[in-house]
């Protein structure tokens, strides 16, 4: 699975998310409260040693849609997205990443999954009452083998 299926497999599963919806788009989000969305925002070479191994990262925004009607409601959502942020540090155990460059599948390894900015993003009918929706930036790093390239 790429990088992107790994990451929606990933928060798809994890209990904070499942619980509430069990499911995380791709590149939309819905306008209902519990509506996940993860959009990738590209991928970078991080670092190549002399063998021609790779370190890379790749991008993401999930963004959340909860109600947000008082401040135990925001409060809540924002213990939310630390929670989540604290989750996907310890998520990243190895999993397989496979990558195609140049027609040739070649097999990584995912190193870590660090987030930051998670904040309220938006109102979705222009006032606090109405559901809002959260944002939270992702970072998954992963190791690819030179043999493989």
């Amino acid at each position: 699975m790429n990088i992107i299926e790994l990451m929606q497999t990933t928060l798809s599963e994890c209990d904070l998310i499942s619980d509430l919806s069990g499911s995380v788009n791709i590149n939309y989000t819905e306008n209902t409260p519990a509506s996940f969305g993860l959009y990738p925002t590209g991928d970078q070479l991080i670092r190549e040693d002399i063998l021609g191994n790779q370190d890379r990262q790749h991008n993401f925004v999930l963004y959340a849609v909860f109600s947000s009607f008082n401040d135990y409601e925001s409060l809540a959502n924002s213990t939310f997205l630390l929670d989540l942020a604290y989750l996907l540090e310890k998520s990243a155990t190895g999993q397989e990443v496979d990558v195609t460059i140049n027609g040739q599948t070649v097999t990584g390894r995912l190193t870590k999954l660090s987030s930051a900015n998670g904040m309220l993003y938006g109102y979705q009918e222009g006032t606090l009452t109405g559901p809002v929706t959260y944002q939270l930036q992702i970072y998954a790093q992963y190791h690819l083998e030179s043999e493989g390239l």
